[in-house]
């Protein structure tokens, strides 16, 4: 099969959709090598292209290409199969005899409208709603989202396919206690900590997860938030600084992409108290490095999270202090998650992925 992709955020995303398009089709590149892919751009990082796959660049005027011009390539490449990574499908007719499929990731936009200007959801909506109605198939990240989908847009439950996200290789190999060690002196985290990976958004809810923490009055041990900078990171920095935190709570915004494993296996427990997600790839990420958890008790995160798992109202200020002090007082040492992370084995991933190409699934 031929098949093309939506690489905009393949190339030029560096977080959660950027990370779930590489994963994907880095993985297919590696378990379907007798495949053709083509990932479609307007300015592709040609050191980024993978094995096994071409990228795909406009012959035009590049300025509407991704929304209505590249149906044109599509027909050049002659492909069989076009699937849009991040929520949306070109306009315009499709050449024949190509199957659209669409990854729909959430619809945040949906449920919690006030965090999005209006302009911005009506552009969300009005491309989510296009995609749903074109796609010969949806694949939706999480069983939670596939019912948001059939909840706000009537989507057809026979056309969704759920499949899984991965996360990236460097969170599956082995690193030796000498270099996490040396990673714990280098950020100066010496003290034992808690870990929150997350950009720094209102939705990530960072201020009641800093709040509860200082409900502990706890001195032997740290909060460490690591994450992008964003519209609640000077906040975050403004209630550490009036709460007196500076010293057990480390704010992490540059760590390099390489470090992160690591700073996952130095941490004593993950938390995540995000208030809606349509999937979750922290949780993933924690569960290759043995970490034990405690998450927000929303759907999505009850459909991934490993077993053991503390579940909390972030709502409830005395209920996140109260699982924290469970993360704290029963850290046991590292977890096998195993069985628990096959179900989001790239192998796996892949050829679920294959079959929905072909019609199989």
């Amino acid at each position: 099969m031929k098949i093309g992709f939506d690489a905009k955020r393949y190339f030029h995303n560096a977080t959660g959709l950027g990370n779930y398009s590489r994963d994907l089709v880095n993985g297919l590149c590696e378990w379907h090598k007798d495949q053709q892919y083509f990932l479609f751009d307007k300015q592709p990082d040609l050191k980024k292209v993978p094995q096994h796959a071409i990228a795909v660049s406009p012959q035009g005027s590049a300025t509407i290409w991704r929304e209505f011009g590249m149906r044109k390539e599509m027909a050049l490449y002659g492909l069989n199969v076009y699937h849009g990574l991040s929520n949306e499908l070109p306009f315009g007719k499709f050449p024949a005899g190509i199957k659209k499929i669409v990854t729909i990731h959430d619809v945040i936009f949906k449920l919690f409208p006030e965090h999005y200007a209006l302009i911005d959801r009506s552009i969300y909506d009005y491309k989510t709603r296009h995609a749903i109605k074109i796609a010969d198939t949806i694949v939706a990240t999480s069983k939670a989202t596939a019912n948001d989908l059939i909840k706000f847009y009537g989507a057809n439950e026979a056309k969704i396919k759920v499949v899984y996200q991965t996360c990236g290789n460097l969170h599956k190999q082995t690193y030796n206690h000498e270099l996490v060690t040396d990673f714990k002196i280098k950020y100066a985290l010496n003290t034992p900590y808690i870990l929150y990976v997350s950009s720094f958004q209102t939705r990530k809810n960072h201020l009641p997860l800093i709040k509860a923490f200082a409900a502990l009055k706890q001195n032997n041990i740290k909060l460490v938030l690591a994450g992008r900078k964003g519209e609640t990171y000077n906040d975050c920095v403004k209630l550490i600084t009036s709460l007196g935190l500076q010293d057990i709570v480390n704010l992490v915004d540059d760590i390099a992409s390489e470090d992160l494993p690591l700073l996952y296996r130095g941490a004593q427990g993950f938390v995540y108290p995000s208030m809606i997600e349509g999937f979750g790839i922290p949780l993933i990420e924690a569960a290759h490095a043995g970490v034990p958890m405690a998450v927000n008790d929303i759907a999505v995160f009850r459909e991934i999270a490993p077993e053991g798992t503390l579940f909390f109202d972030v709502n409830d200020s005395n209920n996140l202090s109260e699982s924290l002090r469970q993360l704290i007082d029963n850290y046991k040492g590292r977890i096998h998650y195993e069985k628990h992370l096959e179900l989001f084995d790239v192998q796996k991933i892949s050829q679920n992925m294959i079959q929905i190409y072909a019609g199989n699934n």
